[in-house]
């Protein structure tokens, strides 16, 4: 499409907002665009090329001053307001819900821009002092949780309704191109339970001295009776599964780090090394699962990327944070530097749900340093641990609701990136999960 759009902003934070048209422009697909900064324009204003223009609030950055690094910018809650296209719910972050069409011009009142900025960069977790006892921003401190937003993909929803006035105008837009995928990844903690022969006696030794619980004990002894395997070691069966419904999954090994570190096992152990090559030879992926250690240690993430691709003879290019540990911006920035070129550790760990408000990959902004980074961000959406432990669903709950977050990334033909652990399987806990793993798999992958 030959056509232009041009797109006349105000000249204060142009980065930012640069930025943020990039994201929320994709909704366009085949438009090419121009952004015009100058410090007399108020708003956006989108010039299409049949005439008509939209004009879209420009609440934030206006009267922000010279830093909008401030908690007090943070609204204390969301709300929402309805589509007037599709009278679907659409969330109101800055600028107020007004849509009006007059003299070829249609009037936002909703700051997509800055909402959408707001979502993506995080820079609600670097402003406000909350942090967990892992140093994690708490999922229930977010607006999105505040704002019951959490598990709406809301900077999609800014984005379609761009959409749909440029269309409303009688501009025609090509479909995406994009279409639901599901992303399944297994991060590493333990690769087997047992390393030594004896170690079957200490998991039964565990449920009966310690936890009293004689039905695990039971379990335990079953299964070494009737199984060769280590209880953690699915990676054939899993790579069966993921094959059956053509599926590529992704796993991310923990490196090389000082004994005694968190979840520590040899890399370089001849059964670690057998798993990795068996998964790169059928076609999967290898990722760098950064240690809890790692997390505000950016000279040991890259000495773990650069143990792990030396050891395993795999470039590794992508990563997730152990525990999630991840603090943005610098998060990023350290993966960046050490070479990483796409994580997926952007997922609250005690809540299911859309912490960028966003179901696809996209490039991530340093807002300490003012610059897009080319760092790619599939935000995670939910993992075992989250539905089982954290949030205490049963697995008939766990699973409804995966097909309810399901049902969000499909309305805008997105991915959902699911994490389950290896350990979350063959244990008198996780067996009973085994169904809702593999019956979403089996749901999603018909699509």
């Amino acid at each position: 499409m030959a056509e232009k759009l041009k797109i006349f902003a105000n000249s204060a934070f142009r980065e930012e907002k640069e930025y943020a048209l990039e994201i929320l422009m994709t909704e366009l697909p085949g438009i090419g665009w121009e952004i015009l900064f100058s410090p007399e324009y108020s708003g956006y204003l989108i010039e299409l090329p049949n005439g008509h223009s939209v004009s879209i609030s420009d609440d934030f950055f206006s009267r922000t001053g010279d830093n909008y690094l401030k908690a007090e910018l943070i609204p204390d809650k969301g709300t929402d307001t309805e589509n007037p296209f599709d009278h679907s719910k659409l969330a109101v972050l800055y600028g107020k819900p007004y849509f009006t069409f007059e003299n070829n011009c249609y009037y936002c009142g909703l700051d997509l821009f800055a909402s959408c900025f707001f979502m993506v960069t995080r820079w609600e977790e670097y402003v406000l002092p909350f942090r967990d006892e892992h140093g994690r921003f708490p999922a229930k401190q977010s607006l999105a949780f505040r704002s019951g937003w959490l598990e709406r993909p809301v900077v999609h929803e800014w984005s379609q309704l761009l959409r749909q006035i440029v269309e409303r105008l009688g501009f025609n837009l090509p479909e995406k191109q994009a279409r639901f995928r599901l992303d399944i990844s297994c991060d590493v903690d333990h690769p087997r339970l047992w390393w030594r022969s004896s170690d079957w006696l200490r998991s039964i030794g565990g449920a009966l001295l310690k936890r009293r619980d004689l039905k695990e004990a039971a379990f335990w002894l079953k299964y070494r009776m009737t199984s060769e395997k280590d209880p953690y070691d699915v990676f054939d069966e899993w790579l069966d599964i993921f094959e059956q419904f053509h599926l590529t999954a992704q796993f991310n090994f923990l490196s090389e780090r000082v004994t005694g570190s968190d979840c520590w096992y040899p890399v370089e152990h001849p059964f670690v090394l057998g798993k990795i090559r068996e998964i790169s030879s059928r076609a999967h992926k290898t990722g760098l699962h950064t240690s809890y250690e790692s997390f505000d240690n950016p000279e040991l993430i890259i000495s773990e990327r650069t143990a792990l691709e030396r050891i395993t003879g795999l470039s590794v290019t992508s990563a997730r944070a152990h525990y999630l540990r991840f603090s943005a911006p610098e998060t990023w920035q350290f993966l960046n530097d050490a070479g990483i070129t796409s994580d997926s550790s952007a997922g609250y760990p005690e809540a299911e749900g859309f912490r960028t408000g966003m179901c696809t990959s996209y490039t991530v902004f340093d807002f300490l340093n003012r610059k897009k980074l080319p760092l790619q961000e599939q935000p995670l959406i939910a993992m075992d641990v989250t539905l089982a432990l954290y949030r205490r669903y049963t697995p008939e709950q766990a699973l409804e609701l995966l097909f309810n977050l399901k049902k969000e990334v499909l309305k805008y033909n997105g991915t959902f990136t699911l994490l389950w652990h290896n350990s979350s399987w063959n244990t008198h806990f996780w067996t009973p999960w085994k169904r809702v793993f593999t019956n979403f798999i089996n749901e999603s992958r018909q699509l």
